[in-house]
């Protein structure tokens, strides 16, 4: 009976423990539910989930917009912030119809509607020879094709490149995967011509929990983008909870034998 009511204990402490961090979690995050799942490989550095990456499987912890402030790539490149491994931060925007985008929010384009023209002040911080409009490195009068190069922190670069006068004329992020197999930005592709507003900004990435996402792809059938892009991560998700359930466990025991060694003490075997 005394087992019993220890078990009975310990359960209803975890399940406390757990209750209490996914309040703070939410009241910290301010987003329902704070978290998302990563069904693409559109973050990935490469063909294997990595810890501090953004992978196929992985459990995204998210804020909201109004609870932390937003930092592009052009402007982390300058003041050497990264997050996720690479500069700047990392936004889920919505899309019309279909599941958000979470990608890497690159650089802010203002566009003055007073005077019809665009301009990227952050790229004063910018090195020129890493990005070029038809009116040269005029960051106050961008124009027609607006190349630009990405240097990661992984170590590759790659060189992309939007015409600005085919964008709707509302001010927003330039926002692009990791992928080095990606060498377009969204609004080339998934969202073409629509600049990402602050508006259009669900949340941004927080923290995250590597593997545990997997699970869902998993029961949903979708093992495919993990066959393909984290072949490890159901792994190590398996090796993650065995070594957290032999440490409960171990902990357990060793806390149960140091008792009954007390208690032998005690009576003097």
């Amino acid at each position: 009976m005394r087992e019993e009511v220890k078990t009975v204990i310990v359960i209803a402490v975890i399940a406390s423990l757990i209750g209490a961090g996914y309040l703070a979690i939410h009241s910290m995050s301010g987003v329902s539910p704070p978290f998302t799942v990563v069904e693409s490989q559109s973050m990935q550095h490469s063909r294997e989930s990595e810890i501090g990456i953004i992978d196929t499987g992985d459990l995204i912890l998210v804020k909201s917009p109004s609870k932390t402030s937003i930092t592009s790539y052009v402007e982390g490149y300058a003041d050497d912030y990264s997050k996720f491994g690479e500069y700047g931060d990392v936004i889920i925007y919505k899309r019309d119809n279909r599941n958000p985008v979470i990608h890497r929010a690159i650089v802010w384009l203002d566009y003055d509607d007073s005077i019809g023209k665009w301009s990227a002040p952050s790229l004063a911080g910018y090195s020129n020879d890493l990005w070029v409009s038809n009116n040269g490195n005029d960051y106050s009068d961008l124009a027609g094709t607006f190349t630009f190069t990405l240097k990661y922190k992984a170590g590759y670069e790659k060189t992309v490149s939007i015409d600005i006068d085919t964008l709707q004329k509302k001010s927003g992020y330039l926002t692009m995967g990791d992928n080095p197999e990606n060498n377009y930005f969204d609004q080339r592709s998934i969202v073409p011509g629509r600049l990402i507003s602050v508006d259009g900004i669900r949340s941004v990435a927080w923290k995250e929990i590597p593997w545990l996402g997997s699970l869902k792809l998993y029961f949903n059938g979708n093992t495919g983008a993990l066959d393909n892009w984290a072949p490890n991560s159901l792994p190590n998700l398996c090796a993650a909870i065995l070594t957290i359930i032999l440490t409960i466990g171990g902990t357990g025991f060793a806390i149960d034998e140091f008792s009954l060694m007390r208690a032998r003490r005690k009576l003097g075997l």
